[in-house]
């Protein structure tokens, strides 16, 4: 007897097309892990420093109401502008956080930092205001900032690793 032969797909043909198409589903499904997994990560960094940020702020805010009360007391009890400046470097001797200098304008500037990360610091610079009928306030915000830690920078450039486990690439 002679043998049909049918034009239908093999056993083989099939077992193959369903092997592809497993390791597609395989192959989809570690992308979407590994793309929902760096998501995750960056996301939790990001809200860590965000959290660091309004950390560092409320600190500052905090040395702001202390200086405001610092300065308002020295305000009350200073004869005359002059003596109310010259008594301003005598005030915050007595902390290490707090830099006075002199402004252009004869003045005085506080300036103090608070770190956010290892790699980035909150900078503060008040002008001091010496207080009178038409302005009453004892300060202005010249600078509040985020800026890079240089010390931080330099590790970095120098081979050591982030605060992510990457190194920077210069």
């Amino acid at each position: 007897m002679e043998k049909k032969h049918s034009g239908g797909i093999n056993i083989g043909t099939s077992s193959i097309l369903v092997t592809f198409v497993l390791l597609a589903l395989v192959t989809f499904a570690a992308l979407s892990y590994m793309s929902a997994r760096s998501d995750y990560v960056l996301s939790k960094e990001a809200a860590e420093r965000t959290a660091s940020y309004y950390e560092a702020n409320r600190m500052a805010e905090i040395y702001l109401a202390n200086i405001e009360a610092l300065l308002s007391k020295h305000a009350r009890v200073s004869d005359g502008k002059k003596e109310y400046y010259d008594g301003i470097e005598k005030l915050f001797s007595d902390n290490e956080k707090i830099e006075v200098s002199d402004s252009e304008d004869g003045g005085k500037k506080l300036s103090y930092t608070i770190a956010v990360t290892s790699g980035q610091n909150l900078n503060v610079t008040l002008k001091v205001c010496y207080p009178d009928i038409n302005d009453d306030s004892l300060f202005k915000v010249d600078e509040w900032t985020t800026k890079v830690n240089r010390e931080w920078l330099e590790s970095v450039k120098e081979g050591e690793e982030g605060e992510s486990g990457t190194k920077l690439l210069f």
